[in-house]
């Protein structure tokens, strides 16, 4: 791990994400920011198939390059990690027939 490290901004979708103790804990899904704040939130790293995904926060990363990604969790701590759920998306349903709707006899 010779070469600079680089922005946040910069780590390709499926970089790989190594433990403090060299041990590769999975692969980045997405990485969670306002790039336009140049914000940096956290990874959301894919343990496995079989695994859900876990929301590795910002203040864990120590460094970072556009293939991989070094960490202050061990291997054995990752599963403590939060399961990553995608935000849920607000829905909208009028509580009953509008102004319009009643006027003409629609309900």
């Amino acid at each position: 791990m010779n070469d600079p490290e680089v922005s946040w901004k910069t780590i390709e979708k499926g970089a790989r994400v190594f433990g403090s103790d060299d041990q590769e804990l999975g692969k980045v899904a997405e990485v969670a920011g306002d790039s336009d704040a140049d914000i940096f939130s956290g990874l959301v790293v894919s343990l496995s198939r079989l695994s859900s995904n876990r929301f590795l926060p910002s203040e864990r990363v120590t460094g970072i390059w556009p293939d991989r990604v070094a960490t202050s969790i061990a291997s054995d701590q990752v599963e403590s990690l939060a399961e990553y759920k995608d935000p849920v998306a607000e829905h909208w349903q009028p509580r009953g027939p509008g102004f319009l709707s009643r006027l003409f006899g629609r309900r």
